[in-house]
């Protein structure tokens, strides 16, 4: 079974834990993976204390993309805990390599799909306007997409998926349309329900309007999202939602 926990989004689920523009996300199992950092390091440490969680016991970081909202808190983590693997894309600057292999951390380049750990797969560099890579959690209950902001679009990253022999059941983070046109939104949310995607639980970049579409069309299948929710995923989890 994988935990997922929210550490940084837009919204909070509570008002004693810190919202701010970004997104991050905790993947915790056999090995505890950290998706995306925010904008703010000190932020996404004051979160984890906040949830009860020990930074030290993450043993990889990956980064989704090279936007300030999701690798901005690398650095302050960096400097507390320098022993990390970091999953960065080739499109990635070389002075963001630079600084990671400075920090000491060992930096790991990824183009294609690749195993983290026996449930979790990175589906590797997604090309789109901004070159991203998302994580694929298997469970029982099928797997889980988790995107930081799915700029190449969702229909992208679920195509990534079905080469790999993979089909989507779950959704988790932004899909870049809080400035979408709505037609452009009813693609993006046909083309999953299409995939058979049931759960949705949609954060940062995903905006009010296409929220509440999701909450609409999805119905039990919608999930809310902010710093602080908890999915259990796989084995005895069977997409429980914790809060």
């Amino acid at each position: 079974m994988v935990k997922l926990t929210v550490l940084y989004d837009n919204t909070a689920l509570t008002p004693s834990l810190l919202a701010s523009h970004g997104f991050s996300c905790l993947v915790e199992g056999k090995e505890n993976i950290l998706f995306d950092t925010g904008e703010s390091g000190p932020l996404l440490f004051k979160n984890m204390e906040l949830l009860g969680i020990d930074p030290g016991t993450i043993s990889s970081v990956v980064i989704s993309h090279e936007h300030y909202d999701h690798i901005g808190g690398l650095w302050h983590f960096l400097c507390s805990y320098p022993w990390v693997t970091v999953y960065i894309l080739p499109s990635f600057s070389e002075a963001t390599r630079a600084r990671i292999r400075e920090s000491g951390a060992k930096c790991i380049e990824v183009q294609a799909p690749r195993r983290l750990t026996s449930s979790v797969v990175t589906t590797g560099e997604v090309e789109g306007s901004v070159r991203e890579q998302g994580l694929l959690i298997e469970g029982e209950e099928g797997v889980l997409l988790l995107c930081g902001c799915c700029h190449p679009g969702v229909d992208a990253f679920l195509e990534r998926a079905r080469s790999w022999g993979k089909r989507i059941s779950g959704f988790l983070g932004g899909l870049h349309l809080a400035f979408a046109q709505e037609e452009d939104i009813d693609k993006t949310l046909e083309a999953m329900k299409a995939e058979g995607v049931g759960k949705v639980a949609p954060a940062h970049c995903t905006g009010f309007f296409a929220t509440e579409r999701i909450r609409s069309l999805w119905a039990e299948g919608y999930v809310p999202c902010g710093v602080g929710m908890t999915l259990l995923w796989g084995e005895e989890g069977k997409g429980r939602i914790n809060r």
